[in-house]
């Protein structure tokens, strides 16, 4: 019994290191655990934002043609139904400007095809439309022409019934001469008179120069 007491004491204390040894180890691995989840990246408002525009904009992605066989088309190509056109620009006479951009309108309007120009425009393949190539390309050969609610039939009664007081001039835009031909009633019918020829050969047009409006 008396050669017992050294063996369990040394049993004892054996246990006791092997105990202390486990809690160190225990903590030093959870120290470490804490330690790599403040170093683990954050995500930032920027990086999800960046990283949602990413996966939720597929379509921005430009395909390479393959050729005529390809399952994918040319997105200048496509037809006039799944592309989306910006309207003719208005240089305004600036000859400049239209050179430097490569396209646009000097003047608007006219009555026979040849009378009227003819630009490209900017157009734009709509999404969810798969095309190889460029997304946004120019597209010909639109006419300079624009529609801000001039009815000929309209004017043509304004005119007629109401042109000694300038009716038709003031609806058309041209507020100098209408005052004019309101001061002298017509130009005693002349004026008048003068009006209706113009209006029906089409010497008289809106001053801003828009074309009639189509009824259908």
């Amino acid at each position: 019994m008396a050669g017992r007491g050294p063996v369990c004491y040394a049993l004892l204390c054996g246990q006791a290191a092997l105990l202390l040894g486990n809690l160190l180890l225990l903590q030093g691995v959870s120290r470490s655990h804490q330690h790599n989840a403040t170093e683990s990246p954050t995500h930032s408002p920027e990086t999800s934002a960046t990283a949602a525009a990413a996966v939720s904009s597929p379509s921005s992605d430009t395909w390479d043609y393959l050729g005529p066989y390809a399952p994918l088309v040319l997105c200048d190509h496509l037809p006039e139904e799944f592309i989306e056109c910006d309207d003719p620009m208005d240089h305004g006479g600036n000859t400049s400007a239209r050179d430097e951009l490569g396209y646009g309108c000097l003047k608007f309007g006219g009555q026979a095809y040849s009378d009227v120009s003819h630009t490209q425009v900017p157009c734009k393949a709509l999404d969810g439309i798969e095309c190889a190539g460029p997304r946004t390309f120019l597209r010909g050969n639109k006419p300079c022409i624009k529609y801000t609610g001039h009815y000929f039939i309209t004017t043509l009664l304004y005119s007629f019934f109401l042109g000694c007081f300038g009716v038709d001039r003031f609806c058309l835009g041209h507020t100098g001469t209408a005052v004019g031909k309101l001061l002298t009633l017509g130009g005693l019918g002349i004026w008048w008179f003068v009006d209706l020829i113009l209006l029906i050969t089409g010497g008289l047009m809106p001053s801003d120069g828009s074309n009639w409006c189509t009824i259908y």
